[in-house]
């Protein structure tokens, strides 16, 4: 900040230790210990100016850098931070924590289980010295038999909290225990039976235990977000588990059971933020293309409105910043969204889905290097995630990576090979590479598991044109051209299907209607490898101009 200029020691140590008192010797202890890091002694001043008697000048030349040299330098020093606590043996400790087992639980209770699971990570997740795995993370192990220790392997933790729950009537037993990774010894365990309408009280207890099993010292605020209590109404509180529980299933009907949930615990509660921010999730899902009659437009705009809401209730939530920039992004309002990314990963820098939908915010703006090591950072967040796993390769694929892109996924589809976002992925690589034949076997597998979503159909077309299977491609284009009260039908998704046959002229019309309609897929705009037959059209240009892509 003072480049060239002379600071005068008491400048100086009034800047440095404003409320305490310390004696000029400290200051020089300061500045020695800054010159050996810098490499220079006190006789070779090739950075640090002694000014005998008056202070010190910083003769180097400075730079202002700029804010997306600031981004790198930002993954620079956090991963350098990282890899001191692990040297010094500070770095956070990695928990999980498993959905509970409901014993001789009603169906209607199918929803506790995850529920309660979710409610403590979302405790945890605001201390800084645990690394907390999310929920999705934990998701696979609904409903099935549980090894803990098999379950901390996958998840690369070194602890995992699991528990079982019984309800009768109006009362709750909750067992739960703490196991140690490592060496399957038992770092907690205890038995709770409360009334339903205290589980408020067994969660407060179950996180201030986990804290003192593993030898945490809190900062008062934490202590205070550890057993923050956003509604004190036990019915909006059952609905908003219900609304996550439905959430987490992600189909179109889950989702809008999700959203009936959430609407119904906000009547109860109006100042229940995370019920907003449940609802901004289920919204957005909902705007994705080809799953719902619901238009994009809609979908973005309501989901905009609840992330806004929950943050004007309690600015605190990583979640709903992360979800808010994801919004901005679809609004092509990219200055905002970045600002919004910065505070979620602020709030809570393990939050996988920041550093995801961050690495695609990197990649349409023009910056691969970052969006790689964004997710890169989602990926060791949440390294069972399947969706997450197959964006790596799809962020390779936007780069133009082909090989590496299809490398990826393959293995993601080692994980699970029904994952239909991984087969659609793997088959727009291929195309990429005109292994045609293997991009259609990947796409027609993808509409099989997709239950033939427009999407799906219209890259299927565009693989059919482009490879010279004409009538094939044609057959789907009237599919997706036939009226259906029932779905949407993106024109982004007619516009791919048109460059397919060649037709730019066309393609350019439905990117038109798609920027007015706000189509999801328009903010991919810019690094879509399926548009580069009409880069170059000055109408092209236009519509990345509107976007917020210009010079792109």
């Amino acid at each position: 900040e003072n480049s060239g200029r002379l600071v005068d020691k008491d400048q100086l140590m009034s800047k440095l230790w404003p409320d305490t008192f310390v004696e000029e010797a400290t200051l020089a202890r300061n500045i020695s210990d800054l010159r050996k890091a810098l490499g220079e002694t006190s006789k070779e001043q090739k950075y640090i100016e002694t000014v005998p008697k008056r202070g010190y000048r910083f003769i180097a030349s400075v730079k202002r850098l700029s804010a997306d040299t600031l981004t790198v330098e930002r993954h620079i020093r956090s991963r350098v931070v990282v890899e001191e606590e692990i040297e010094t043996g500070r770095a956070p400790k990695s928990i999980a924590v498993l959905p509970f087992k409901l014993v001789g639980a009603a169906s209607a209770d199918e929803y506790l289980g995850l529920g309660m699971a979710d409610a403590l990570i979302t405790r945890l997740s605001n201390i800084r010295q645990i690394i907390v795995r999310p929920t999705s993370a934990v998701f696979k192990y609904v409903g099935v038999a549980q090894d803990p220790l098999v379950a901390g392997r996958e998840l690369n933790v070194e602890s995992v909290l699991e528990g079982n729950i019984r309800r009768s009537g109006d009362g709750i037993r909750v067992t739960v225990q703490l196991v140690s990774v490592r060496d399957a010894a038992s770092l907690w365990a205890d038995k709770f039976d409360e009334k339903f309408t205290d589980i408020f009280a067994v969660e407060d207890s179950i996180s201030e235990r986990v804290v003192e099993a593993l030898m945490l010292k809190l900062t008062g605020e934490e202590k205070k977000l550890l057993t923050r209590r956003y509604t004190e109404n036990t019915e909006a509180y059952q609905l908003y588990l219900k609304g996550r529980y439905y959430w987490n299933r992600r189909t179109t009907e889950a989702l809008k059971k999700g959203i009936e949930c959430f609407e119904r615990a906000i009547s109860i509660d109006p100042e229940y933020a995370l019920a907003y921010g449940g609802l901004a999730d289920c919204y957005t899902k909902l705007g994705d293309v080809g799953i719902t009659a619901i238009s994009p437009r809609e979908a973005f705009s309501k989901a905009k409105l609840a992330a806004i809401r929950s943050l004007q209730i309690d600015d605190s939530r990583a979640e709903a910043h992360a979800s808010l920039a994801h919004l901005h992004m679809h609004h092509y309002e990219w200055a905002a969204a970045e600002r919004e990314f910065m505070r979620a990963i602020e709030l809570n820098p393990s939050y996988p889905s920041a550093h995801h939908w961050y690495a695609y915010f990197l990649a349409f703006n023009g910056r691969p290097d970052e969006a790689l090591i964004e997710i890169s950072l989602a990926a060791e967040a949440d390294p069972l995630s399947l969706i997450i796993n197959t964006d790596v390769g799809e962020i390779l694929y936007f780069a133009r990576r082909y090989d590496e892109a299809m490398a990826t996924i393959q293995t993601t589809l080692e994980m699970d090979p029904h994952f239909f976002a991984a087969h659609m992925s793997l088959a727009l690589a291929f195309e990429q590479k005109q292994m045609y034949d293997l991009a259609i076997a990947e796409f027609e597998t993808a509409r099989g598991l997709s239950d033939a979503n427009t999407d799906t159909l219209a890259s299927l077309a565009h693989a059919y044109a482009i490879s010279g299977r004409t009538q094939e491609a044609l057959d789907l284009r009237a599919i997706l051209c036939e009226p259906d009260d029932l779905r949407y039908v993106s024109p982004y998704d007619m516009a791919i299907v048109c460059l397919g046959f060649g037709e730019k002229d066309k393609a350019l019309d439905w990117l038109g209607r798609a920027f007015e309609e706000q189509a999801e897929w328009m903010i991919y705009l810019s690094i879509d490898p399926r548009l580069d037959p009409i880069r170059a059209d000055p109408r092209f240009g236009e519509l990345l101009r509107r976007v917020g892509f210009e010079g792109q």
